[in-house]
This record gives C-alpha cells, sequence and structure tokens, in this order.
C-alpha cells in the first residue's frame, strides 16, 4: 500500500507544488522590497496608533510620528537608501524601543534638567496633560490610562516607569497586530496573484505534470529523492537545486538588517534561483511542446490543469512543507525505490 505509484506520484506533485510557493514567495518578497510594504504599514500603523489617523479629529490633532522618528533610539534604525546619503524608514521597531523612545517625549520637560519626570504617579500624570498639546489627545489619554493603571496595582513588583513602559509595549504590540494582518491580507492577494501569473508563464500543468510523473519512473524517483532529503533537513530549500545560494526572506515580524537596494536586490536573486528551480525539477514546464491544433477539450483540460497549480500553489510553502512531511512519513513505512540511476539502468537495459 505505501509502496504505491500513487503515493510516489502524489509526492512528486507536492514537491512540485512546494517549489512553485518557493517561487511565489520570493516574489512577493520582491514586491514587498520594490514598493516598501513594511516601511509603509509600519508607518500608517504608527500615525493610526498616535491618533493622526482614523481619528474623527484628527484634523486638529500633532503627528508625533515624525518625532518619534526623529528620536534617537528609533532614528539608527532608519535604513540607508544607496550611495545618496538619503535614509528609509525603518520597516520594524521593537516594541521596547517605541515605549522608551515615546515615554522620553512625555516625561522629559525641559525646564528640570532632562531627567524624565517618575518620582510619583501624580507629577507623570501632571507631566503628560501639559504635553497634550504635543502628544495629541489619543496618545495623552492612553498614557494616562496606563498611569491610573499603576495607581491601582498594589503588587509593586516593579518600579513606576517599568510599569509604564510595559504598559506602552503591550499598546504598541496591539497595534503592530493589526498592521500584521494588514501585510498578510495584501500578500495572500498578490500570491494569488503571483500564483496565477507564474502558473500561467511557465505553463505548470498539474495534470500534465501528473501525467509525466506517472509515465516516467526516472522522474517520480528523483522528485521522490529530493522530497525525502529536503524532510530529512526540515529545510524547504536545502536540497532544491540552486544556481546560487539566497538568503531566505521572511514576511514578518522583522526583515533582515539590509539596505533597501541590496534587500531588493537580493529579492530578485531569490526569485530567479526558485524559477530555475521549477526548470531544473525535469517536468514539463513551457509552451513550446504544445500540440498545434488545440481541440476545446484540449484547452479545457489545460485551464483545469493550470488552475489546480495556481490555487494549489497559492495556499503556501509552510501548508507544502507540512503535507510533504506528513505524507513522506506513510512513504517511509514502505520500501524506498531504487535510486534514479539504477532505474534508468535498468530501463536501458530493458530496452
Amino acid at each position: 500500500m505505501f509502496d504505491s505509484v500513487v503515493l510516489d506520484i502524489a509526492i512528486g506533485l507536492i514537491f512540485v507544488f512546494l517549489a512553485t510557493s518557493l517561487a511565489i514567495t520570493a516574489g512577493n518578497e520582491l514586491l514587498a522590497s520594490l514598493f516598501k510594504w513594511r516601511a509603509r504599514d509600519l508607518a500608517a500603523g504608527l500615525r493610526l496608533l498616535v491618533g493622526k489617523e482614523g481619528d474623527a479629529g484628527a484634523a486638529g490633532q500633532p503627528d508625533i510620528t515624525g518625532a518619534l522618528y526623529q528620536h534617537p533610539l528609533l532614528r539608527g534604525l532608519h535604513r540607508d537608501a544607496g550611495t545618496g546619503g538619503d535614509r528609509k524608514a525603518p520597516s520594524y521597531i521593537p516594541p521596547r524601543l517605541f515605549a522608551m523612545a515615546l515615554l522620553d517625549i512625555a516625561l522629559r520637560p525641559a525646564d528640570k534638567g532632562g531627567q524624565l519626570v517618575t518620582s510619583s504617579t501624580a507629577e507623570m500624570r501632571a507631566q503628560i496633560e501639559s504635553k497634550r498639546g504635543e502628544l495629541g489627545d489619543r496618545v495623552t489619554d492612553a498614557l494616562l490610562t496606563f498611569v491610573s493603571h499603576i495607581e491601582t496595582d498594589t503588587r509593586g513588583a516593579l518600579g513606576k516607569l517599568d510599569r509604564l513602559q510595559r504598559d506602552v509595549e503591550s499598546w504598541f504590540n496591539a497595534g503592530m497586530d493589526r498592521v500584521s494582518e494588514v501585510y498578510r491580507r495584501r500578500a495572500q492577494l498578490w500570491s494569488s496573484l503571483l500564483a496565477i501569473f507564474f502558473v500561467a508563464a511557465l505553463n505548470l500543468d498539474a495534470i500534465r505534470i501528473t501525467r509525466s510523473l506517472a509515465n516516467d519512473p526516472v522522474l517520480r524517483a528523483s522528485l521522490i529523492a529530493q522530497a525525502t532529503e529536503t524532510v530529512q533537513r526540515e529545510d524547504p530549500r536545502a536540497t532544491i537545486p540552486a544556481a546560487a545560494p539566497a538568503p531566505t526572506n521572511t514576511a514578518l515580524p522583522e526583515p533582515a538588517p539590509e539596505t533597501a537596494p541590496s534587500a531588493t536586490a537580493s529579492a530578485l536573486r531569490q526569485l530567479q534561483t526558485d524559477i530555475g528551480t521549477i526548470n531544473q525539477l525535469g517536468i514539463p514546464v513551457g509552451w513550446e511542446d504544445n500540440p498545434p491544433q488545440q481541440s476545446v477539450w484540449w484547452w479545457v483540460n489545460k485551464v483545469l490543469g493550470l488552475l489546480l497549480t495556481g490555487l494549489a500553489a497559492s495556499l503556501g510553502a509552510p501548508f507544502w512543507f507540512d503535507v510533504l512531511k506528513k505524507v513522506s512519513s506513510l512513504r517511509a513505512a514502505g520500501r524506498m525505490p531504487p535510486p534514479p540511476e539504477t532505474i534508468a539502468r535498468n530501463e536501458e537495459r530493458s530496452a
């Protein structure tokens, strides 16, 4: 049962879906880098958090986003844009640094020697209220709520400033959860669009690939060998052939600390590598070998096969990697197939 050709074909097809999903992920990363989605979403989420966007009274509210970005604690997170010397907005802000920067702005008066007002909750409340015009209503009210929380908490395990900083960090994390959700929805939309584009451009027809796997034992054995090693190494890119090594890109929360041009170039290299990977798998790719006269039934078959691949690939590489591990574990219970070289030699002898 576990050594059936059907199971071999399933593993090979899942491995193809995994390779296609990796290319779609790389394409998504390239778009995110080109259009600076992370930095823009972060800035929009930050403005929403501090009361500039999405507020009925936003027209009369100050925007402290610029002051936060220019704070020394956050200024170092800006990325180099290249040789021009410009600095690009960060794609990620650690919650602790955000809390420290905001509290530094809110609790540091100009007329008290630069020392934070932290001696009592009453003084903290008064200092925050005095900065309402600078901070805006939403930030001021949020900080005053956190100060009230300190007053009503009788545990006293932490200092007042530490408790306030923890509350601000939690507030920031809740706001960034919304940003991550916006990014995730956009990424899913573009994954679907990229899946349609890649599948149509490369003619990745699930029906045609299945037929090739059913008729070509060498191809089946080759894909199974790669899939098995990939599962054993717990890395979806571990054994897929690549023209050049490239770093794995992640979606959120924290991208690699690269400059903007190098991040885009890295994403482009990864996309080229993943497309080259699909071409090297040995599966039928491209439109060159299609018959010159296509019937209506041929087109129905073709559209159905492309839709199947596109829908499958849009589910994402993590999904297909998990499926591959589960299906491979079923196959591991049976006899492993001979390597592709042995199959090829046996076919030559029988010919």
